[in-house]
């Protein structure tokens, strides 16, 4: 499991999120997010990579998910129910609050 930094522990205890071991953690993922997004700037977003053992870099990312040939893609800025192959959450550009950052997190872990 990637080791964590003391700010990342504290953000992640105030969810009340504990790292847990994913059931298929080196699935390629792309990630999908409107074109006016900053993602490289979003904090959030690379915690939570870290968490699944992966970076930002090591992410395709692309604005459709007909740019890009993956098993699973997490679409950002879409909220809406996911599928098997799709994991839709809220921008991660904009403030959250520790329930909406919970929900994306157990979303996660259950859709990996």
């Amino acid at each position: 499991m990637t080791t964590l930094t003391p700010r990342q522990q504290a953000a992640l205890e105030q969810m009340g999120i504990r790292p847990v071991a994913l059931r298929r953690p080196k699935v390629p993922l792309a990630l999908i997010h409107p074109a006016d997004m900053a993602l490289e700037q979003t904090q959030l977003a690379r915690d939570l990579l870290l968490l699944l053992e992966q970076s930002l870099e090591q992410c395709p990312v692309a604005h459709s998910e007909n740019e890009m040939p993956a098993h699973r893609y997490w679409v950002m800025g879409t909220p809406r129910p996911g599928s098997a192959t799709h994991l839709f959450t809220p921008r991660l550009d904009k403030p959250l609050s520790v329930d909406d950052k919970r929900r994306i997190w157990r979303s996660l872990q259950r859709w990996l």
